[in-house]
């Protein structure tokens, strides 16, 4: 299990998190750039100390530092840590091979399969190739196979997608999901691409300037935001005031027509519609509010009245925090 408990000083805020990571557990970050989630997974490789807290993995001190007085320091150097740290950049070393490259920081040789790491990731033809020959996608994969085949005892991965394409991505993430429930060790990834952070975890952590607003299961965190700031970093793109209370609008979570058991129903007035996927996108203006909603049909020309059901929709107060009992909205 890894366990933090920091605080980092940073330019803008502090940085203050707390959470745990079960052995085998995939864990997300997600939040806007700027927001500390870089800075979390560097303080748990060592490549800076946090201003005072703790950072365990497996029970083992990492990083310990406590306040004013007792500020006596406990610290792991970072190649002693047995964290492994994948960045966008694959990081590899020109002028090694591929097959160098793999077992650079192999810690117990024996330890790890790195045959059938080599074959879980496509890279048999490339062994004796060197970084310059790869392609971005096959840098990508050595720097993953490099990262698994070093005996880590927790994986850490920084937006390590970034230059993939879409299909690539889908099918690193699969292999690196079946690999780590292999191994049965923790993982961080962070992001701010909420689909790519779904995809890979167990648990999403939203974070924002340096705080974990929620931690909840990848539907969660959409479906039920604990607040209105965590509903506009999970997507939510409207929200309509109602008697005191605001109903937030998440694109993806809107019926055509009128369903009062499902929802909340509101009229509105088509400003523009445009294709998307297999559906459409339709803007709506509502009382002054536009709002984006995802439809498999029309509702009509820019300038016509329309009526959507917003499905089981969050609910805040004025002051951004969600109200804990639903008022009667729904029939």
């Amino acid at each position: 299990m890894l366990e933090l408990d920091i605080e980092v000083p940073r330019r803008d805020f502090v940085l203050a998190v707390s959470f745990s990571v079960a052995a085998s557990e995939r864990f997300s970050l997600f939040g806007p750039s700027g927001a500390g989630k870089t800075t979390v997974l560097e303080a748990v490789a060592g490549l800076l100390r946090p201003d005072h807290g703790s950072i365990l993995l497996a029970g083992r001190v990492l990083w310990r530092a406590g306040r004013g007085s007792r500020r006596e320091t406990e610290a792991v150097p970072f190649w002693e840590r047995a964290v492994a740290l994948l960045r966008q950049e694959p990081g590899l070393f020109p002028h090694l091979s591929v097959r160098e490259n793999l077992t650079y920081s192999r810690r117990r040789p024996d330890a790890i399969d790195l045959a059938g790491l080599v074959e879980l990731l496509a890279l048999d033809g490339l062994l004796d190739a060197r970084p310059s020959a790869l392609s971005g996608g096959q840098a990508h994969r050595v720097a993953l196979a490099r990262a698994l085949a070093s005996d880590c005892e927790v994986l850490l991965l920084d937006e390590p997608y970034a230059g993939l394409d879409a299909a690539l991505r889908r099918q690193v993430t699969a292999l690196v999901r079946d690999e780590l429930s292999r191994r049965q060790i923790p993982s961080v990834l962070v992001s701010h691409d909420l689909a790519e952070a779904q995809a890979f975890a167990d648990r999403v952590g939203i974070i924002d300037e340096g705080r974990l607003l929620q931690i909840g299961t990848p539907h969660e965190v959409v479906v039920r935001p604990a607040s209105r700031r965590v509903a506009e970093l999970v997507g939510y793109q409207g929200f309509v005031d109602l008697d005191g209370a605001v109903v937030g609008v998440h694109p993806e979570r809107v019926l055509p027509g009128a369903h009062p058991r499902l929802g909340y129903v509101l009229s509105g007035r088509v400003v523009r519609e445009r294709p998307a996927g297999a559906g459409f996108e339709v803007d709506l203006d509502v009382g002054g509010i536009e709002l984006t909603c995802r439809l498999e049909h029309g509702t009509g020309p820019a300038g016509a009245t329309a009526e959507v059901t917003v499905v089981d929709p969050p609910l805040f107060l004025p002051d951004g925090s969600r109200v804990s009992e639903r008022p009667r909205l729904f029939a």
